[in-house]
């Protein structure tokens, strides 16, 4: 009986642990009033090879997306509309990555971002 409550603490553990991964996210933006950024964090001991970003839905006027903190933006991606687009950049680790959804010029709208190391 004792080995039952360990193995189900065991199982318990491992599924909330999932459920917080670092590296992996997804959100829906659809308040256009103010900026999001997001950081991604590498786990330890964990391969990568890139850094991925999906983005999804539709904008009143144009949108930019950055793979990096607002202070270190140098590239941006810019999409209005109806939009669907993939971002893969080359990443092996070791740092903290960043996205940044600018609203720019739209006002309204929707957008799902994928983001993943």
């Amino acid at each position: 009986m004792k080995r039952n409550y360990i193995q189900l603490i065991a199982i318990l553990i491992f599924l909330i642990s999932c459920g917080n991964l670092t590296d992996n996210k997804k959100i829906t933006i659809d308040n256009f009033d103010k900026k999001f950024i997001d950081s991604l964090i590498p786990i330890p001991d964990k391969s990568y090879v890139v850094y991925y970003i999906k983005i999804e839905g539709t904008s009143n006027d144009t949108i930019r997306i950055s793979p990096s903190k607002s202070e270190d933006q140098k590239h941006y991606y810019y999409l209005i509309g109806d939009f669907k687009k993939e971002i893969r950049l080359d990443y092996y680790g070791g740092s903290v990555e960043y996205i940044t959804f600018d609203p720019y010029k739209a006002t309204k709208g929707k957008v799902k971002l994928t983001y993943q190391l």
